[in-house]
């Protein structure tokens, strides 16, 4: 899944701004970002538009938007207006549709939701899905130059292009991918994952092959699932830190690790999550604090809605005493009490005792969900040349120090990083 747009450095990089605000119109878009509007037929300032985002940068500003025809649907055409701020000069562009851009897709999607400069080209991303783009590469007269499947999450000065692929929507896993693309001479050379894969990542694909065998082949039938251990669900956690100097960068994947669950476990998950994330870090060696309450009643109100609470109760069966306590507590969530703590304390004492806390979050404890993992990658301007790393987050921080993603990018830390 898509994460926000990220920025490399505000030098390089102006906040790109997303708005459909209904009845918007060019001038009003304008003069929300102080930009004069001299030069500009009155006809096309008063026009309505929407869908439409802005990049404001020291030197230019960019907005990509649809004409609004009223009728809800967005036009087959993107308008682009580009404002130089020293030479006080606009450029417009107009982009149709049905054109066909790289790779013989269409130029853009839909909405326009950010704009990036990287060298002396524009990124115009317009959505597609929410686990999809179509990013647009105009120069920097706004002539067309390639349209990229995915999204940029990091730039260089020189042009060069970190973006993210997109993926299907409704696909059984989702996954990160992703490329360098050199708008120079619209060449693409993916970087991550890359084969052989390192070890933290293969032993990863190994314990989800074996919790995909214990399936059978009749379950992936069944559920419309490529069953590849290797396309296991994983994605971005944070942002992208980059480092000019070696065209480098690092970023954070969580690996998904729930695919490697009994079922027990992923029902917990599914059915008490909330609950066991209230109690999971919570040190009990008192009375819990009211919040710890309210949290658990509002958990027990859920499960009375979707008709969970025999499966619940079930995850008690061997504690006699502590399901009956629950079954009274479930029976009195219908009644929705404003306090919380009286309510289960009124109806047993026992609910003020530490050790019943601890064994619900004992009952409800599950593996880590996610593994955080590290990648550093340099050289990244080197097509058949560049170095990558990848580690348990934890292992990283242990060798290199618990600091800021940037940080690793130094060029004493990359070395010590990519010593072979």
């Amino acid at each position: 899944m898509r994460p926000a747009l990220l920025f490399a450095t505000l030098a390089l990089i102006a906040l790109s701004r997303p708005s459909t605000l209904a009845g918007s119109t060019l001038r009003d878009a304008l003069a929300g970002s102080g930009i004069a509007a001299s030069g500009r037929n009155a006809a096309d300032l008063d026009r309505k538009i929407t869908s439409y985002a802005i990049l404001d940068a020291p030197d230019v500003f960019v907005i990509g938007y649809y004409p609004d025809n009223g009728g809800g649907l967005l036009g087959e055409t993107l308008d682009v207006d580009l404002y130089r701020k020293l030479q006080r000069v606009w450029v417009t562009r107009r982009y149709g549709r049905n054109a066909e851009g790289g790779d013989r897709q269409s130029l853009f999607g839909g909405s326009v939701v950010g704009i990036m400069k990287s060298g002396d080209y524009f990124l115009i991303d317009t959505h597609v899905n929410p686990s999809a783009s179509l990013t647009l590469i105009v120069d920097k007269d706004l002539n067309y130059q390639d349209t990229l499947y995915g999204w940029a999450v990091a730039v260089f000065r020189d042009g060069l292009v970190v973006y993210q692929h997109s993926e299907v929507h409704f696909a059984p896993t989702h996954y990160v991918e992703i490329s360098v693309y050199d708008p120079r001479n619209k060449k693409h050379w993916q970087i991550y994952p890359q084969k052989p894969y390192q070890p933290v990542r293969q032993q990863h694909v190994e314990k989800v092959r074996a919790a995909y065998q214990k399936r059978g082949d009749a379950w992936f039938r069944e559920h419309n699932h490529h069953g590849d251990p290797e396309l296991f669900d994983n994605g971005f956690q944070g942002e992208v830190a980059t480092n000019e100097a070696k065209h480098s960068i690092a970023f954070l994947i969580a690996f998904d690790n729930t695919d490697t669950w009994d079922y027990a476990d992923k029902l917990k998950l599914q059915n008490f999550g909330a609950l066991a994330h209230s109690l999971a870090d919570y040190k009990i060696s008192a009375s819990p604090p009211e919040g710890i309450f309210e949290t658990f009643g509002q958990g027990l109100q859920g499960l009375m809605r979707g008709n969970l609470q025999d499966t619940f109760l079930d995850l008690f069966k061997t504690d006699g005493e502590t399901q009956e306590m629950v079954r009274r507590a479930l029976a009195s969530a219908a009644e929705s009490p404003d306090d919380w703590r009286r309510r289960l304390i009124g109806l047993d004492a026992r609910w003020g005792r530490p050790e019943v806390w601890r064994k619900l979050q004992a009952t409800l404890a599950t593996p880590p969900e996610t593994t955080e993992v590290i990648c550093v990658l340099r050289n990244l301007d080197q097509e058949r040349s560049w170095e990558y790393r990848e580690m348990l987050l934890a292992d990283f921080q242990k060798k290199f120090g618990d600091r800021p993603l940037s940080e690793y990018l130094d060029a004493s830390t990359l070395s010590k990083v990519f010593v072979h």
